[in-house]
């Protein structure tokens, strides 16, 4: 079954009517999700940061890059994919471990 996928792509943005302006120090991914799902985790996500003008999510079809580079550390690990696949998050169990001590 061939579904269609959505992702969810936020980050701070230096024109926030123009999602390619995004600074990608600041950009995150989520997903895969169905179209219903990404919209409502993107309105959570603006929601969330409602008083930050230049901060934005936005919901685009396709695919995620399916690498196991995680975007914290940039280091390759075979946990990015499950974490990928459980949480949403293209991050290692290390990076994952320290945020969740250390969450700042």
């Amino acid at each position: 079954m061939n579904e269609i996928t959505y992702m969810v792509i936020e980050g701070t943005h230096k024109n926030p009517n123009d999602k390619s302006t995004i600074i990608k120090k600041t950009k995150k991914i989520y997903g895969p999700f169905n179209k219903k799902k990404a919209e409502d985790f993107a309105a959570g996500l603006i929601q969330k940061n409602v008083d930050n003008y230049y901060h934005r999510a936005w919901v685009v079809k396709g695919q995620v890059n399916l690498n196991n580079i995680c975007e914290e550390c940039k280091n390759d690990s075979p946990t990015v994919i499950q974490n990928l696949m459980m949480h949403g998050y293209k991050i290692c169990d290390s990076c994952k471990l320290s945020k969740t001590i250390f969450p700042i």
